[in-house]
């Protein structure tokens, strides 16, 4: 059998990395001195955010617990301003931002830090502080939502789901990002979810 050019060039090539060695660690080995390895990300200097989806909601905005933010009617965007404060602020807790925020599924661009009277840092999206409700106590919960028609599920985009899905909830094909926690509630497997905004 006669081989081209190509192919001997390729059998010598092999034959020079064998010769050479690897530098990749099997796996359960250990690493060869010297060699490149990748290292995980770390991210204790980041308040980390994503997005979840459901049938009814749409893709809105949860924190690393997997519960829902929200936003309140009440409050201001441009500048942001925390309307809510005192008791109220016992039962919706500011989403903290005391680190970089950094949201999965959310435009960056989108995403400011509020300093509060009591000199917290609050997350906003659009400007809109954001905020978790005291009731909500697993992944999935989504008790505050409507809460005396001014507390509203946040969208990706920083518009309030009022019900049903956000305006411009839907705009891409992009995947979405999911908490470390198991339990977010996602659309069933068999059928696909709806496309992830586009961030």
């Amino acid at each position: 059998m006669r081989r081209g050019p190509a192919t001997t060039a390729l059998a010598a090539l092999a034959i020079s990395l064998t010769a050479c060695g690897s530098t990749q660690t099997p796996p359960g080995g250990e690493a060869t001195p010297g060699a490149l390895q990748a290292k995980p990300a770390d991210l204790s200097g980041h308040n980390n955010y994503f997005i979840a989806n459901t049938e009814q909601m749409g893709w809105f905005v949860i924190d690393a617990e997997g519960l829902p933010m929200y936003r309140y009617d009440k409050d201001v965007p441009k500048p942001s301003k925390s309307n809510c404060e005192g008791e109220c602020a016992k039962a919706w807790k500011p989403v903290l931002a005391d680190k970089t925020p950094m949201a999965t599924g959310v435009d960056p661009i989108s995403m400011g830090v509020l300093t509060r009277p009591d000199g917290t840092k609050q997350l906003t999206i659009q400007g809109w502080p954001q905020y978790t409700y005291a009731e909500d106590k697993v992944a999935g919960d989504m008790k505050g939502q409507a809460k005396g028609g001014v507390w509203w599920v946040t969208a990706p985009n920083g518009a309030k789901i009022t019900g049903g899905k956000a305006q411009n909830n839907s705009k891409s094909s992009s995947t979405p990002s999911t908490p470390p926690k198991s339990g977010t509630a996602q659309t069933p497997q068999s059928a696909p979810p709806p496309a992830a905004p586009g961030y």
